[in-house]
């Protein structure tokens, strides 16, 4: 009884005080704040779908834009005072000099200039006038290949001096380019390679692999589009010890996307459908179709910058292990553009919700990425860019993995010839559930460092020599997953 008495009181009260506030103007009141909301919902409404950009906007841009390029202008003139200018130009010219001046053995010379004839004389002229005459089919083949020297060829931890190995490494490949319609507002285009890996001491590791890609643009008026994409990828992941065989997978990814554009706004929605498959019995249960769309809001903020808001709704379903199937919610918001003339800029940042049938791994964190190009020079580029994402994992009993990564990359043309690339990434994997690898049972978590330095270098338009150097490290909590790997890479590329 205690309990209907305070809930009759309660109500007494509520309606008491409901009378006061009404005969004191109360209702007048609320109806004034709800009218003034709706009044700045309307305003803020109106301008959105105004046509035209802000002027707030632009002057932000403007200044970060101009900011970022006085910032790596300033180093650059840092470097000149401490001379750093002239003994890095100095280096150059002289790096660059000399490879200008290399001299190329006349019969190696006369040899890859009729190469080249041959090529453009028998191949390429006669099947262009025999098969493409009058059409605009654009076909490139390529031809890469490569000599890969590897100190820890497995990725093995403290592994011993017998697991270096040299790889061969022969990739053909073909592109197809074909602009149609009246105004050429249609495109597809294709590309096909072929990989062939062949060990040295470990012949049975031997794999051909193979790539398919394939898009399709179709602008059907200056409002509405479509686009639709292919990615199919048939190849082997190198195995974990000396003794297990490569990992054959393969992967196929369709996405279709339509778009309108409206004033200042574009909107896009996206539909994928993505099959990720095993052949071998100890992974199938990491096999799964993916199923997700994902839909995207733009808005011009400032010319050549626009806001960008988009959700992304993911579903994996795994035959081969119930407990595995699971989703994810993403919602995000950023800009995207260019700053200045000389920089760009993707930013966005949001949440995800992502969680599995067997309610054993849930993951809800902040996700984003950050993207920035700059142009130091006309001959210099930085790239700088930063994910948090999660992703599918295939380690144990472990449904999914928190990824951060961090990497910077440029590259410098020396001369009209010659042309060097440096990079570095840090990458950092968390796992969500306890696992037992061996004797040690611990939340895995992977801290992995990654250095590279590349040149490369034009003896003819149709040849590409290019020498890289890779450098890898993972230090992990779990020791059975740390490993050094050193890579050196000498190869070349040739676009026929």
């Amino acid at each position: 009884m205690r309990r209907i008495y305070i809930f009759v009181a309660f109500i007494s009260s509520v309606v008491l005080l409901a009378n006061t506030s009404l005969y004191a103007g109360g209702l007048e009141g609320v109806r004034s704040g709800v009218t003034s909301v709706r009044s700045g919902t309307q305003k803020v409404v109106d301008k959105a779908i105004e046509p035209g950009t802000y002027e707030f906007a632009e002057k932000l841009v403007n200044l970060l834009g101009e900011a970022i390029d006085w910032y790596f202008d300033s180093l650059v003139k840092g470097a000149d005072l401490l001379q750093m200018g002239e003994m890095s130009n100095s280096a150059v010219d002289g790096i660059g000099a000399g490879l200008t001046a290399m001299s190329v053995p006349a019969s190696i010379d006369k040899g890859l200039d009729s190469i080249g004839e041959l090529a453009r004389k028998f191949w390429l002229e006669d099947f262009k006038n025999k098969v493409l005459e009058g059409t605009d089919v654009k076909v490139k083949p390529y031809f890469k290949g490569a000599f890969e020297y590897n100190s820890n060829v497995f990725l093995e931890p403290e592994a011993p001096k017998t697991r270096d190995e040299v790889l061969w490494i022969m990739t053909p490949g073909v592109s197809v380019n074909y602009p149609f319609g009246d105004k050429k507002q249609y495109r597809v285009g294709a590309v096909y390679e072929a990989r062939i890996t062949e060990f040295t001491k470990y012949g049975e590791h031997d794999d051909i692999g193979q790539s398919f890609g394939a898009i399709g643009n179709f602008k059907f008026t200056d409002q509405f589009y479509t686009n639709i994409t292919e990615e199919f990828v048939q190849d082997a992941a190198r195995a974990g010890t000396r003794s297990a065989k490569r990992v054959e997978y393969m992967d196929n990814k369709v996405t279709p996307t339509i778009g309108y554009h409206w004033r200042d706004w574009t909107f896009e929605g996206e539909y994928w459908n993505a099959i990720r498959d095993f052949e071998s019995a100890i992974y199938r249960i990491f096999s799964y179709a993916n199923n997700g769309f994902t839909t995207r809001a733009y808005r011009t903020l400032a010319p050549n910058f626009r806001g960008v808001v988009d959700y992304t709704f993911s579903h994996y379903d795994y035959a081969a292990d119930e407990t595995r199937v699971g989703h994810y919610n993403q919602f995000r918001a950023g800009v995207t553009g260019k700053l200045s003339d000389r920089t760009n800029l993707l930013a966005r940042a949001g949440y995800q919700d992502r969680e599995y049938r067997a309610h054993d791994t849930e993951f809800h964190i902040p996700v984003g990425d950050f993207r920035l190009t700059h142009s130091l020079t006309r001959r210099a580029n930085l790239d700088f860019y930063f994910h948090r994402t999660t992703a599918e994992s295939t380690f144990t009993n472990n449904r999914a993995l928190d990824e951060k990564l961090g990497q910077i990359s440029g590259n410098y043309l020396f001369n009209s010839k010659f042309r060097g690339r440096a990079g570095a990434a840090y990458i950092r994997h968390d796992f969500d559930r306890e696992a037992a690898t061996g004797a040690v049972l611990i939340k895995r978590r992977d801290h992995i460092g990654r250095v590279s330095v590349g040149v490369d270098y034009f003896f003819r338009p149709w040849l590409i020599m290019n020498l890289d150097y890779h450098y890898d490290r993972s230090n992990s909590n779990n020791s059975n997953f740390d490993y050094t790997n050193n890579q050196v890479a000498v190869g070349m590329t040739m676009p026929l």
